[in-house]
């Protein structure tokens, strides 16, 4: 197939023109000190997810996202829980690890669509009150890669991880220096408790150099330490039910089985596929995601058609990206395109990132740095949802100084019930009370109480309910203290705010203005 390799103006430093625009655009609370980015609603069927229990997991990135981090969203557009504390995340999601549910995503250096598009730093698992329970990282000099944290079920126990090794290597065969220095790819299973690693297995030990995609003479890379020849590119590991693992390699463009003792058993895609395509559809290019489905007998990818490589090499290879289902058949070695999923209502490619996630009949593609999110039918490919982080807006779509997102997954509040462990945060603002309590699922209403004196709080002036992400509370009625409870719609108090002073206009709070 025809490639066009073109050098395209990105811009990966400095203000992008439309940075002060979505500044004003961005929700800003009286109760909440971060700036997030709104999550817009470009199409929606009647009947999608009527209830709003849809909680999409994201980490918003880019030159145009002020305070990057992990957020959630309600399919209404709702902010539920944002955290920029941490900094910049990638691969939010929701997995069970020894029988409970938690919040997994990466923290660290790095990124997945900037520079040399790797992370190093080590993966979170927080449990729903939003408590860090522990670190998991690889075995590795610079830490775990951005790309994946996959942990393996059913037995739950053990996670799939990327990691980049920066060694040094003779690249003269693709026209690169004899001193060269190679990025070398690991992947690892490691046993979350432990530490301990279980699988190790590098790129360099296994996959040629002619097998990439990636262009050294247009990149320049390999020549310097700092920048080393990306080859493969590793970016999703899945593991099947004898013991063998899938791992998606970009800049090859293939999809590899890999078995327990390290040998390469077949390539999908790339140069050297082993695969014999039936019909239309099959190929792919620049994909990420890759995992199996259906009994092990389909794999699901993020078909990118395109890829940024390194700071300024664009290679589009298809006019649109999509979210496919290819059908494997590993005794005759054929594969055939089972589902697709089309991008709308704007179309595109995109240079960097994706995902495709099954949930029930209902498949999520993440466009990446598009950034779109689009939820369809599995048995009809209807698009019955569609959603941006920030404003619509093209300019911030496929390039750095704009918005990204690595992957898309949700969960709902029936299966993950999120119970701060601080109280909600309350603003007294012009006369009124803003109250929000940042990741809590199942707040229906708002109690404001008052009272002469911060240890009685007896009378209760109003109670309204839930609106987003941050409720406006008249203070008329109100006498010298105050405090905001959250209620459940039963009416169980779910919590309480500290106690404010009226009239404060720091909305401090009174014990600790106190102390």
């Amino acid at each position: 197939m025809m490639r066009l390799l073109e050098l395209l103006p990105v811009i990966f430093a400095g203000l992008h023109p439309l940075v002060n625009a979505l500044s004003e655009q961005t929700p800003a609370f009286h109760s909440f000190p971060f700036t997030v980015q709104p999550f817009t609603i470009l199409e929606r069927s009647p009947t999608y997810d009527p209830d709003n229990i849809n909680l999409y997991l994201v980490c918003p990135n880019g030159g145009a996202v002020p305070d990057p981090g992990a957020a959630i969203y309600k399919s209404n557009g709702e902010l539920v829980w944002a955290n920029s504390t941490f900094g910049a995340c990638n691969d939010l999601n929701l997995q069970t690890f020894d029988g409970e549910d938690f919040l997994t995503f990466w923290v660290g250096a790095g990124s997945a669509a900037a520079g040399g598009q790797m992370g190093f730093g080590t993966v979170i698992m927080m449990n729903s009150n939003y408590e860090v329970v522990m670190n998991v990282s690889a075995v590795n000099p610079e830490g775990t890669d951005l790309h994946e944290f996959n942990i393996v079920k059913p037995d739950n126990q053990t996670a799939l991880v990327t990691a980049f090794h920066t060694i040094p290597m003779d690249l003269s065969a693709i026209g690169g220096p004899v001193n060269g220095w190679y990025s070398n790819g690991v992947i690892q299973e490691v046993d979350i408790a432990s530490g301990a690693v279980l699988f190790n297995w590098t790129t360099f030990d296994h996959i040629a150099l002619e097998e990439s995609f990636n262009n050294i003479s247009l990149t320049g890379q390999g020549f310097a330490e700092e920048t080393p020849f990306d080859a493969v590119h590793i970016n999703a590991i899945d593991k099947d039910s004898d013991g063998n693992y899938i791992i998606s390699a970009r800049h090859t463009q293939t999809i590899y089985k890999i078995a327990a003792n390290g040998t390469i058993l077949w390539r999908l895609g790339g140069k050297m596929s082993d695969f014999t395509s039936i019909g239309s559809g099959t190929e792919f290019h620049w994909q990420h995601h890759a995992r199996w489905r259906m009994n092990e007998t389909h794999i699901s990818l993020f078909d990118d058609g395109a890829a940024i490589l390194g700071e300024n090499v664009t290679v589009i290879d298809e006019a649109e990206a999509t979210g496919k289902y290819l059908k494997i058949d590993q005794r005759a070695m054929t594969v055939s395109l089972a589902k697709i999923f089309k991008p709308g209502p704007s179309h595109n490619f995109s240079i960097a990132e994706g995902s495709v996630e099954l949930y029930g009949n209902e498949v999520l593609v993440g466009y990446g740095l598009l950034p779109w999110f689009e939820a369809y039918s599995f048995d009809t490919e209807e698009r019955l949802f569609s959603a941006v982080i920030g404003p619509n807006d093209p300019s911030l779509r496929n390039n750095n100084a704009g918005i990204s997102n690595y992957r898309a997954f949700r969960t709902t509040t029936q299966q993950f019930i999120g119970h701060p462990t601080q109280p909600p945060n309350v603003s007294l603002t012009d006369g009124n009370i803003f109250v929000s309590w940042n990741g809590a699922t199942h707040v229906a209403s708002y109690t404001l109480l008052t009272g002469h004196s911060p240890e009685n709080l007896s009378t209760m002036v109003a109670t309204v309910p839930k609106s987003g992400f941050e409720t406006k509370i008249s203070s008329k009625g109100s006498q010298q203290f105050v405090a905001v409870a959250a209620k459940a719609a039963n009416g169980t108090v779910l919590a309480q705010s500290l106690v404010y002073r009226t009239g404060n206009s720091e909305s401090t709070p009174w014990l600790e203005k106190r102390g």
